[in-house]
This record gives C-alpha cells, sequence and structure tokens, in this order.
C-alpha cells in the first residue's frame, strides 16, 4: 500500500466470517490467519459454556462493580464513486492518481479512516478485457483501499475472473446479497470474501457490509451458481448478526440506485447507520437521512470523493458531517498518489503496446450514441449483427444495444484494434441457437420494451427487418417483423445468431435459455475479435443503416450528431 496510510496499523481490525453465521479471528485482509471453526466445534463449545454456566453460582455484586461504559467517538468514511475499469486520462486533472492523492489528503487529517468503494470497479473497459480486472487490483492495492463490494460489472468477465481477482486482493470484499447458490455462502468466499466485517475504529466498532444491485443476474454473468440475493431480506437478516458480534455502527456499501435505497431499503431497514455509494451515478450534495440511515452518495467516474464524519455517543449515532470533493477543484498542489499512478501508467503502456495498431479505417462515421444504439437503427449495430449473423451462418442475429459501448460517433478514418476494444470491451462469444417465430417475436418485444429508459436490450439486428411502436404498451409493439420479406411465422424455425450473454438470459432475454445451442459460447468466436478480423479483412469499411429497424413517430427528438470523441486509453 502507498505511503501515508499508516493508520491502518494503528486501528484493531477484527473480522468475523459471516458466510455461514460463524465467526473468527484473523490476521490481515485476505491473508492466512486462525482456523475458523465449523458450525458443530462452535455449537460444542457453546454447549459447554452453557453447562458451565449452570453448574457455577452467580458471582455477587460489589460495591466496587461498575458498569461497562458507553461508546463514544467518531468514524471517517471516505467512500468513491465507481470506476468502470478506467483510470481516466491521465491529462485530465481529474484520474486515478491525482483522485487517490485527494484521498491521501482527507487521510492526512484523519488517519483512522476508512476509505470504501461501491463495486463496479474492475469493468467494464479496454484495459478490463486485457487484463480481467487485475489492473484495478493493483491499483487499489497502491491506494490503500479498505473494501470494496460487488457490482454487475465486476461480474462482466465471468464469476472465475472475479474469484481470481478477490483472492488476488490486499482489500477485502463484503456482501450480504451476493451469494453462492450452491453453498448458501457469500460469493466468493473461499477466495476471502465475507458477508460483513467489524473493524474497531479509535475504540467504536464499525461494521461493514455490502449490496450488489438485484437486476445483476440480469444484465451481467454472474454464472450459474452466483445470485443476488433480495436487498431488504439481506440486511434484516445480517444487521442483527453485526450488533450481536459488537457493531456499534453499521456501514453498507452500496451498488444500488440511490433512488432504490432512499425509497425500498433505507425505510424498510432498522439499524444501518450508513449507506454508501450508488448505481446510478448521482451526485448528493449532502446525504439524506431516511429511518436514521444516513445515505450519501457521490456520482460516477473520478469527479468526486465523498468524506462522511459518524459521530457516536452513548453506542449510538448522535450527528453526522459531511463534505463532498471535487478533484478537479482542488488546488493545482495536489499530488498524485505516486504509487497508484505507477501502477496506472504501467497498464498503459503495456496496452499501448498490444492495441495501438491501425487495423483498417471507416469511410463512414461509426454511430454508437447510446440514443441510437439503444433505440432504432445504427449503422455500427448493423455491421455488429451482420458479422455475427454471417459468421454463425445463422438465419437472423440480435446484438444488445447496451453491449455497444462509448456513447459516441466516430468520424470516419483510421480504426485501431484500441476502438474496437473501447466499443466492444465486454467478454461476450457469439452464440447460434434454434428457436421457433414465436420465441423470436417474444425476443423482439423484450428488446423494445424499455426504450424510454435506454435499456440495454435494445435489438440491433440483421437477416430481420421490424417496426415498432414506443408509445404501445411493453409486450405489444412490434407492429411488423419480417425475415427474407415473409412474416415471422410462429410455428416456424429459425437460427439465430447473438451473444452468450444474451443467449443465457441476460437484459430479460430469459425465452432464450432453453433453446437448442447449435454453437456454444465454448465454441464461437470473441465479439471484439471477430470484428477486428473483418475489419482487416474488408478494410475500407463503409456501414449504413438500411432501414431494418423502423419506429413509429419516435417521441425523441433527433439527436445532435456532432460529438465526437477520440478513442482514450480508459
Amino acid at each position: 500500500m502507498s505511503e501515508g496510510h499508516d493508520g491502518r496499523s494503528r486501528r484493531s481490525l477484527l473480522k468475523y466470517l459471516g458466510a455461514m453465521g460463524a465467526t473468527a479471528g484473523l490476521a490481515g485482509c485476505n491473508e492466512g490467519g486462525e482456523e475458523t471453526p465449523t458450525a458443530e466445534e462452535t455449537a460444542a463449545e457453546t454447549d459447554t459454556e452453557m453447562e458451565t454456566a449452570e453448574s457455577t453460582p452467580e458471582p455477587t455484586a460489589t460495591a466496587t462493580d461498575t458498569p461497562e461504559p458507553s461508546v463514544s467517538g467518531s468514524v471517517t468514511l471516505v467512500h468513491d464513486t465507481h470506476f468502470h475499469g478506467r483510470f481516466g486520462d491521465p491529462e485530465d486533472p481529474a484520474n486515478i492518481g491525482t483522485y487517490f492523492g485527494l484521498i491521501d489528503e482527507i487521510r492526512s487529517e484523519n488517519p483512522d479512516a476508512l476509505v470504501l468503494g461501491n463495486g463496479d470497479d474492475l469493468a467494464s473497459s479496454v484495459l478490463s478485457s486485457v487484463f480481467d480486472g487485475e489492473h484495478m487490483v493493483e491499483a487499489f492495492d497502491a491506494g490503500g483501499l479498505d473494501y470494496d463490494t460487488f457490482g454487475n460489472h465486476d461480474f462482466d468477465m465471468g464469476p472465475e475472473t472475479l474469484r481470481t481477482q478477490v483472492e488476488n486482493s490486499e482489500f477485502t470484499w463484503v456482501s450480504a446479497n451476493a451469494t453462492n447458490t450452491a453453498t448458501g455462502e457469500v460469493f466468493a468466499a473461499e477466495q476471502g470474501a465475507q458477508r460483513y466485517v467489524i473493524e474497531d475504529v479509535d475504540g467504536v466498532s464499525v461494521g461493514i457490509t455490502g449490496l450488489i444491485n438485484e437486476e445483476a443476474p440480469n444484465i451481467t454473468s454472474m454464472g450459474p451458481d452466483a445470485d443476488a440475493e433480495g436487498l431488504v431480506d439481506s440486511l434484516n437478516e445480517v444487521v442483527p448478526e453485526m450488533r450481536e458480534d459488537g457493531a456499534d455502527v453499521v456501514v453498507a456499501l452500496s451498488h444500488v440506485a440511490s433512488p432504490v435505497v432512499e425509497s425500498q431499503v433505507a425505510p424498510n431497514v432498522d439499524g444501518v447507520d450508513a449507506i454508501v455509494g450508488d448505481h446510478a451515478a448521482l451526485v448528493a450534495e449532502e446525504p439524506s437521512v431516511i429511518n436514521d440511515t444516513v445515505v450519501s452518495y457521490v456520482g460516477d467516474g473520478f469527479e468526486y470523493v465523498g468524506e462522511l464524519q459518524l459521530v457516536v455517543e452513548d453506542g449510538e449515532l448522535s450527528d453526522h458531517e459531511f463534505e463532498l470533493h471535487e478533484t478537479a477543484a482542488v488546488e493545482d498542489g495536489l499530488e498524485a498518489n505516486r504509487d497508484v499512478r505507477s501502477a496506472a501508467n504501467t497498464y498503459r503502456n503495456e496496452l499501448d503496446e498490444q492495441l495501438e495498431v491501425t487495423i483498417g479505417e471507416t469511410e463512414t462515421p461509426l454511430d454508437v450514441r447510446e440514443s441510437v444504439v439503444r433505440r432504432e437503427e445504427s449503422n455500427f449495430g448493423n455491421y455488429l449483427s451482420d458479422k455475427i449473423r454471417e459468421y454463425a451462418d445463422a438465419d437472423v442475429a440480435l446484438s444488445n444495444g447496451g453491449g455497444i459501448r462509448t456513447d459516441t460517433e466516430y468520424e470516419a478514418g483510421e480504426i485501431t484494434k484500441k476502438l474496437v476494444m473501447n466499443i466492444l470491451p465486454f467478454p461476450n462469444n457469439v452464440v447460434k441457437l434454434e428457436i421457433d417465430g414465436e420465441t423470436l417475436m417474444a425476443a423482439l418485444e423484450n428488446g423494445v420494451s424499455a426504450v424510454g429508459d435506454l435499456s440495454g436490450r435494445f435489438p440491433q439486428v440483421s437477416g430481420i427487418e421490424y417496426t415498432y411502436d414506443p408509445s404501445a404498451e411493453a409486450g405489444n409493439r412490434i407492429d411488423e417483423a419480417t425475415v427474407d420479406g415473409e412474416a415471422v411465422d410462429p410455428e416456424g424455425t429459425y437460427t439465430l445468431a447473438t451473444n452468450d450473454f444474451v443467449a443465457g438470459g441476460g437484459d430479460g432475454y430469459e425465452m432464450l435459455t432453453d433453446a437448442d445451442r447449435l454453437i456454444d459460447a465454448n465454441g464461437g468466436a470473441l465479439l471484439s475479435t471477430l470484428v477486428i478480423d473483418k475489419i482487416e479483412a474488408e478494410t475500407p469499411i463503409s456501414p449504413e443503416t438500411t432501414g431494418r429497424i423502423e419506429v413509429v413517430d419516435p417521441p425523441w427528438e433527433s439527436e445532435d450528431a456532432s460529438r465526437v470523441a477520440p478513442v482514450t486509453l480508459d
């Protein structure tokens, strides 16, 4: 960890392994400590203690007996945003180096402060696609992060990759509701993740747990044995355990949309003193207080750091103070954390060597704006879907708009490997399914069911044309769909090429999960590699819109197509 984070060595760290309800003292984060007792051993010890208590007379109180003093003190929580596997532009005043430099300044005034993440840190980005999140773990270790929780994007590389990064982390991952359904434990328990921990900070016992958004299994690649349990039920189960194990203060690291936290979680869970973090990338200049829970969230990326001080009197939270730090607004004298900056530069340089290679050129702008790929036909969406269909030799192809990233229109010109991996950062593979026409229509209806929210499920397609009415009731928006000029036959058989995320039911495509696999994920090409190879073979390319998706009376205005952004290292 970086210099200046010596406060951690002055804190007494007591971690409770809450995966099975048993507790054990550990020597440190993810390192070998004392052997955890089994549930049977714990029960046996408890029985022995009870027998001893029954056979031994209770001591008589004396005049010198005094009650345990109530705990008073303060706890400082430094909580970040979520970084999506990015380091930020090193030329921008707000990047991961300066971000941890600002955190260092805060810790210089509060050496016992806890530095907390809130998930969605390992992915998705070009760096994530190449380094599987290792780059963020190393940067967080260098910066002295104390705890993090899981966000949906942390599973983008698959559960086994995430388990590897949990095991490699010097900081500790906590979650109340990310579970291993096969064992009932917290996800990645064997690699060091915990349901909660309790840490002594200046005499105050702080219980720390985490929350992943409930919809995560539908929008990322959690695998068959991982799940996101209910938010309220999970907290209502774990908070009493934390209190019983001695927590004076309970804090939840949250990768849940702040409106959901404020309307559904905080009002229905007692005993949580603070919930920090967000999934929705919103910024609150001041925390809200709901049901005696302080709710604080500071946005997305590297813009803001939250500093929340919890004041404890007589064993209870009595007050709080908050400061929202803006990274770019800090005086010029702010020094980047050298260790974090060095780690970031090492990975940037290696990425440059691997990806800064021109593979071809485009004669037309490439439109991957979210306002296009998530509600109407996109020329890049067409190109991607065409290449998937050609590769799989399928009747039709469907690509979810949420898998197409960067929210930019790129001007005509050279295309590098890095550009393609920026646009297609997820490690998704081509899958070929055999389905009937009824299932195909259900998939299209799902795809257009949430265009008002710019949902990532919107279907970019090939080999099929469809018309939809966004003002119609969801589930009844497709006016017409044709394959080879013929209306889709509900009883007909079609081959569909898509990606393994969609085929596995992601983004609401559950109707595809039981379809026959003609090509499974293990046999299909990686999307980004497929597109890179095709561009190299076909350059120059000229993707166009062809009218394969028609929108009836779109309620949105035409977007300004002038926004053009360069490829960046993050």
